[in-house]
């Protein structure tokens, strides 16, 4: 190979890309990426589902597909291209792990589909979903509760009584004066009913029983 071989390298742009296999690729990412984006809103488990977020992951892929389009046609392109891209910065605060994973995995997925290596694109993509779906059931089969109690002369025995045969931590217990207040940590696979309700109802001494689920999300 000449010098003047090595030098034509980086000058000489790919024609395998026509404007009908970009068409097709790009179609293709759009499909991966349709998937991607109904894995995380039918997975999402949070409090404030966010569409905009969503519709993120999908411009993320198309857009990694498009500079691995570019990178792959032209030596000098690619090489500008890590030079232009190295001065990006995201600002964007991302609050769940989660929604970091599904940026990754659109980027991956996207480099894939840019590369030509439908394959692993289709393979990876639906077997991550399948992951992700099954994952996301796991969040309902198992609950946590805690469970506020208020009332005067609560007592914890008392209480307790009313918790057994079930998974139970006293979290805090606040005693003012006559005021007792208790967080109790119901945990497991049954879920709360009317009848443990109404067994706390009745204890003596008790003002108001207030319940949450538990799920370690927050607003904001």
């Amino acid at each position: 190979m000449s010098k003047n071989d090595i030098i034509q390298m980086f000058y000489t742009t790919s024609s395998s890309f026509t404007a009908e296999r970009i068409f097709l690729v790009m179609c293709l990412a759009l499909a991966v990426a349709m998937v991607i984006f109904l894995t995380y809103r039918f997975t999402y488990r949070g409090v404030s589902y966010s569409s905009s977020f969503n519709v993120s992951n999908v411009m993320i892929l198309l857009t990694a597909v498009v500079i691995m389009i570019m990178i792959s046609s032209n030596i000098v392109i690619s090489l500008g291209m890590v030079g232009a891209l190295s001065i990006v910065r995201f600002r964007t605060a991302i609050k769940d792990p989660r929604d970091t994973a599904f940026i990754f995995w659109s980027i991956i997925e996207g480099l894939c589909i840019g590369s030509q290596n439908f394959r692993l694109a289709l393979v990876s993509t639906v077997f991550i979903a399948i992951i992700a779906f099954l994952l996301s059931g796991h969040a309902n089969l198992y609950k946590r509760y805690l469970i506020i109690l208020r009332g005067e002369g609560l007592e914890l025995a008392a209480v307790e009584a009313v918790f057994q045969g079930r998974r139970y931590q006293v979290r805090t217990m606040n005693t003012t004066g006559a005021s007792t207040e208790m967080i109790i940590q119901l945990s497991g696979i049954k879920t709360i009913d009317q009848k443990l309700l109404e067994q706390l109802n009745q204890l003596p001494g008790i003002q108001n029983v207030n319940w949450l689920l538990e799920t370690g999300e927050s607003l904001g």
